[in-house]
């Protein structure tokens, strides 16, 4: 399910161009109000927002921030109008929509560092139409999509990430998108052996071989500093595109909930249907 946030503010609001992170933490923040009946519900279903974080199956866009600027230094965002959108993208059952709206309605948020930053609040929480799927669709990313191969350097392992454009991505793609869907799903077992745990896909009610990626557009990275300026900082890049795949309706289903690739609950991967 998807719905559309209308987030209102006083201009001019700076916030930090590296916003994802901060943004993440507060969608989190939201879902850790809810009430003992909704947190157990989410908790069943792979949504642990306190201790250890299970699965997560949602993803969100960047802003969209009408007549905003880029400061001097290329390190924030100026933002001169009084309303901005968020597009918020859940894998959840229809009964957990009043929930959410619930949950998100009238909430305030501050978007910053330790420099600057922006506040705003929640003035609509708006569910958005889904859209039918048959064998293909056509998708627009609306943050940008990951996905890496693990390198080792000076015995270390660190995250080598790809470009659409490079041999074998499409299939690295979808192949997470699969063993998501197995996950959620209940269709991926853990097999112990002794130098750790193997998974395993089970009785999938499709061929992922069967499946297919085909890039439509140019492409453009985008490239996220996360936790910056502390010990755990990170950088993370995706990839804004458009793309074709097919596969079974539900899978197609799911990726358009859930999102494509990596990283998708600190906001990469989420798309649109590109019509």
């Amino acid at each position: 399910m998807r719905f559309q946030l209308t987030l209102t503010c006083n201009p001019p609001q700076i916030i930090p161009l590296n916003y994802q992170y901060p943004l993440s933490a507060w969608i989190y923040k939201v879902f850790s109000r809810a009430d003992e009946r909704f947190a157990n519900w989410l908790h069943q279903y792979g949504y642990q927002f306190t201790g250890n974080r299970k699965f997560k199956l949602f993803t969100f866009s960047q802003l969209n921030t009408p007549k905003s600027q880029l400061t001097k230094d290329k390190q924030y965002l100026r933002l001169n109008s009084p309303t901005n959108t968020l597009i918020l993208s859940f894998y959840m059952e229809e009964a957990a929509s009043n929930f959410v709206k619930g949950l998100f309605q009238d909430q305030e948020m501050y978007l910053g560092d330790r420099r600057e930053g922006g506040r705003f609040r929640v003035h609509t929480v708006e569910r958005l139409e889904e859209p039918s799927f048959g064998s293909e669709a056509d998708f627009r990313a609306i943050s940008p999509i990951v996905v890496s191969l693990p390198k080792e350097r000076t015995e270390r392992l660190y995250a080598q990430y790809l470009s659409p454009e490079d041999e074998g991505y499409g299939r690295l793609l979808i192949d997470n998108l699969v063993r998501r869907y197995a996950a959620a799903n209940q269709r991926i077992a853990g097999l112990s052996f002794e130098n750790g745990t193997e998974e395993a896909l089970l009785d999938l009610p499709f061929d992922p071989a069967q499946c297919s990626f085909e890039l439509l557009s140019k492409t453009k990275s985008g490239l996220q500093t996360i936790k910056g300026g502390t010990p755990r900082e990170s950088k993370v890049r995706g990839y804004f595109y458009r793309f074709r795949l097919r596969a079974p309706a539900d899978l197609l289903q799911f990726a358009h909930a859930a999102g494509f690739g990596e990283k998708g609950s600190t906001g990469f991967g989420c798309v649109e249907v590109d019509s």
